[in-house]
């Protein structure tokens, strides 16, 4: 069982990716903005973060730096999520999915992301 943490401002799409993820054998934490998705890092591992890019407070784009510049975090695949058509080019995410997205898409690119993290190095 995969852990995702999911990260949003909107409370009803956070709803609406747990109640996708929750059939895939997944434990699903969540928060609402970069902070709170750091705390709950701090305190858990966690298999991929799946976040929104634009939150107020700290974003996505930030959160995502700051994981890949913490040793103790940098591995986690980030999965970066945004109505804007041009991903953030200054931010080291591992995949980018456009809003609006299907739930088979994300279902997908979580475990593309979780199994290419599993694999070996050679």
């Amino acid at each position: 069982m995969k852990t995702v943490l999911l990260v949003d401002d909107d409370p009803s799409t956070v709803e609406a990716w747990t109640l996708c993820m929750q059939g895939e054998d997944c434990n699903i934490l969540s928060a609402f903005d970069g902070n709170g998705a750091l705390a709950i890092l701090g305190a858990q591992a966690v298999d991929i973060v799946v976040s929104d890019w634009m939150m107020p407070g700290l974003g996505g784009a930030m959160l995502c730096q700051t994981m890949k510049n913490d040793s103790s975090m940098a591995h986690i695949p980030f999965l970066m999520i945004s109505g804007h058509p041009n991903p953030p080019a200054f931010v080291s995410y591992d995949g980018y999915l456009r809003k609006p997205i299907e739930m088979e898409t994300l279902i997908a690119a979580v475990n593309r992301l979780c199994a290419a993290k599993k694999r070996p190095p050679y």
